[in-house]
């Protein structure tokens, strides 16, 4: 299986690449903790129920780290941390927490190599993965 892409025109009206077309990804489906632990218990010796709680557990740890303030990192996989969205101020003492920060969001950066002979940043995560061309929507066409 590979990634599978549709091209998309940018909707930007004010950005250097308004109206440009760009490839974007087509999901496709989701995976559900279930699902998972279904493949890990078929390649480990932990049962399903295991590794469904260890999920949990793990989901539940980083959640109640994240909110202590701390940064999350997961060898392998990437680092977790929290930031903010704001309102701008003037000045440093116009700024009220409850007036300006307007949402709290959990940021997630995949874990990656760089080439030592060009400097790109690969992500270890999408190491390998092969892009092909999605199948193509149609819409319903009416039959009268």
């Amino acid at each position: 299986m590979a990634v599978e892409i549709r091209l998309e025109q940018s909707k930007f009206k004010d950005k250097k690449g308004a109206g440009k077309w760009y490839a974007r990804t087509v999901s496709t489906g989701v995976v559900t903790t279930e699902e998972l632990a279904d493949s890990i218990q078929e390649n480990t010796s932990f049962s399903r129920g295991d590794v469904r709680g260890l999920v949990i557990a793990l989901v539940d740890e980083i959640s109640y780290r994240l909110r202590e303030g701390e940064t999350v990192a997961l060898e392998g996989l990437g680092r977790f941390h929290l930031t903010v969205e704001s309102e701008p101020v003037d000045n440093p003492e116009d700024f009220d927490i409850k007036t300006h920060v307007k949402n709290v969001k959990c940021r997630f950066v995949p874990t990656s190599t760089r080439n030592a002979r060009t400097g790109k940043k690969n992500q270890n995560l999408a190491y390998g993965a092969r892009v092909e061309w999605a199948e193509p929507e149609y819409e319903d066409e009416d039959d009268d």
